[in-house]
């Protein structure tokens, strides 16, 4: 329990930590509220039970002489609405001071959700090739939801609960420390016993929880994602089956979690209104004189009124804070693994995208993925693309073209060798400046459910979007006579989610569109001409061509036409660097090569 603490305390901000404790101010201002209404009763009940005990008792006889009380009817009632009136202020106070707990704990959720889509996106792109993106949205949504409602709410409501029970616990023991002792005594072993008995279930459903969540939530995101081939397949049952089962222990952990949260209520209840009438009898026994009874009996009921409740919560608390305990120690994970060393923290407010003048060198350059280092994806890579030219790229499935551009774009790097830029290595400190200069064409293209526009001036506020820009570089990419023809809105139609109102052609223009925007000093596109019909991928590799005077321009691409007009060409084979020159020197230099060629 104290280790969840801590692990919770370790989530908040500084900010944060300086608004609990604002919390924890009111918290005990209700606390004293919550015993000053409890003390209250006792007078009153008195002075009903015994009118006589006005004149016997110093403090009573001093307030009755003092305020000018001439009937002793008149100081009952007065006794009585100022009982009252404390402890509707207590009650309204204890209302705010709900609020407020609700409000921080609630705001937690933004907080840690934002700063863990935060760290995602900051890790390096090999992150990625590793993590189910799936995994991540339940971390930031689902999770960080169960986080809330089990974890930070529950801590947050058994320190404010537990000083109020402290708080009423002191005074039964400045009145009667045995009886005290022994309801204190009764109330915490019987929550204890529970909650031994229920925490092995809790610590067990509450991992097995969160392992069926994340079974949903990929099941979800896959069956929405192929929905295509999920139709043509008959696929349905299939991932409805998948959905069905961890959905299902989902909700029956959820339930078993809140039966055996709410369950000792009643035990506890019953116990209480039963202690309650021991005492009473107790009294009376002990006591023939109504007007002694009346007030004590009042106390204890008062504060079993508060205590019990209260009791409740910090059992139910420490229950949900058992089940919650997985997810608390996965985001904790997360959160504390945003080092600065280990993300990249440059502001871009000043940076400027960086211009190649002379060359981009791949310097004996070797890399392997993550979990594959027996299988080198690149080798001894060493090649020169001059500033202002075209190169291709070309090679088998697997050969490690698309390695080599993630190098080129800085998303990986080299475990040996270097990726220099005019003659200085790719580093931290220039990769940020070196990337705002390229325009990437990836093979497969994402289109966000946002406007024409929006997806050309891709990761923009719609504000600052340049409608000239736009439409040049739609020109660019043959797609301008489309969007202002064919759409209904032009510019400003929604494409939908992934572009499902376009063809795979028309996506792929406007992946072109989106990389031309910025008019950057190196176009790299990676097979993005494949899904282009014949006319179309000769009209737009003649729009290259001529961008290719001022820019430097690197091509992937299967397609052996398309590179023909390549300055240079890189020819890979499993991961090595077999070739590289002109299309024709490479026909008659490398075999591999030539049959590629004469298969085309």
């Amino acid at each position: 329990m104290l280790m969840m603490v801590k692990r919770l305390w370790q989530l908040l901000t500084h900010t944060e930590r300086k608004k609990f404790f604002m919390v924890l101010g009111m918290v005990m201002i209700m606390a004293a509220l919550e015993t000053v209404g409890v003390v209250s009763i006792m007078p009153f009940l008195a002075v009903l039970g015994n009118p006589d005990i006005v004149t016997e008792q110093d403090q009573l006889r001093w307030l009755y002489e003092q305020f000018g009380f001439g009937d002793t009817a008149k100081f009952i009632f007065t006794l009585g609405i100022v009982s009252a009136l404390l402890v509707v202020l207590s009650s309204l106070f204890k209302s705010i001071t709900q609020h407020v707990l609700n409000r921080f704990a609630n705001l937690e959720r933004h907080s840690i959700s934002t700063r863990l889509l935060d760290y995602y996106l900051r890790q390096p792109y090999v992150f990625f090739l590793d993590r189910n993106s799936s995994e991540l949205t339940k971390n930031m949504l689902s999770e960080v939801d169960i986080l809330v409602l089990n974890v930070i709410q529950p801590v947050v409501q058994m320190i404010a609960h537990g000083i109020v029970v402290l708080a009423v616990i002191l005074l039964l023991l400045f009145y009667d420390p045995m009886m005290a002792c022994a309801v204190a005594t009764v109330v915490a072993v019987l929550y204890i016993l529970i909650y031994m008995v229920v925490r092995g279930v809790l610590g067990r459903i509450g991992p097995d929880r969160e392992k069926a969540n994340a079974e949903r939530f990929i099941a979800s995101s896959e069956a929405f994602g192929a929905i295509k081939e999920v139709k043509l397949s008959g696929a349905n049952d299939v991932y409805l089956r998948r959905f069905q089962g961890p959905s299902r222990r989902v909700s029956r952990h959820l339930a078993t979690n809140e039966t055996l949260s709410q369950v000792p209520l009643y035990l506890v209840e019953a116990a209480g209104y039963g202690g309650l009438i021991a005492i009473a009898l107790f009294l009376a026994v002990r006591s023939d004189n109504l007007g002694q009874v009346l007030p004590v009996l009042g106390l204890y009921g008062f504060a079993a009124y508060r205590l019990l409740p209260a009791a409740q919560i910090i059992y139910r608390s420490a229950a949900r804070m058992r089940f919650g305990s997985s997810t608390l120690e996965k985001i904790h994970r997360d959160l504390m693994a945003l080092k600065p060393s280990s993300v990249e923290c440059i502001s871009e407010s000043d940076l400027r995208p960086y211009i190649l003048k002379h060359s981009l060198e791949f310097n004996r350059v070797c890399f392997s993925y993550p979990g594959q280092k027996n299988k080198i994806a690149l080798q001894d890579i060493c090649a020169t693309i001059p500033a202002r030219t075209t190169v291709g790229v070309v090679g088998a499935t697997g050969s490690g073209k698309s390695t080599l551009i993630d190098l080129l774009l800085g998303l990986v790097e080299p475990q040996q060798g270097f990726v220099k830029v005019d003659g200085a290595p790719l580093c931290t400190e220039n990769m940020r400046s070196w990337q705002l200069g390229i325009g990437y064409v990836p093979q497969q293209i994402y289109i966000a459910d946002s406007t024409v526009a929006e997806n050309i001036a891709f990761g923009l506020d719609p504000r600052q979007i340049d409608q000239q820009a736009v439409e040049r570089a739609a020109r660019a990419a043959h797609i301008h006579d489309f969007i202002i023809g064919e759409l209904p809105d032009g510019y400003l139609t929604r494409l939908g989610e992934r572009g499902i109102r376009l063809s795979g052609g028309q996506r792929q223009r406007i992946g072109i569109a989106r990389a031309l925007y910025h008019d950057p000093g190196i176009l790299v596109l990676d097979e993005a001409t494949s899904a282009l019909d014949s006319i179309t991928e000769l009209e737009v590799m003649r729009e290259i061509r001529k961008l290719g005077k001022e820019k430097t321009i690197i091509l992937i691409a299967h397609r052996l036409n398309t590179i023909r007009m390549c300055d240079k060409i890189l020819f890979l084979h499993s991961g090595v660097l077999e070739g590289e020159g002109s299309y024709e020197e490479l026909k008659l230099t490398n075999s591999r090569f030539a049959a590629m060629d004469s298969a085309s």
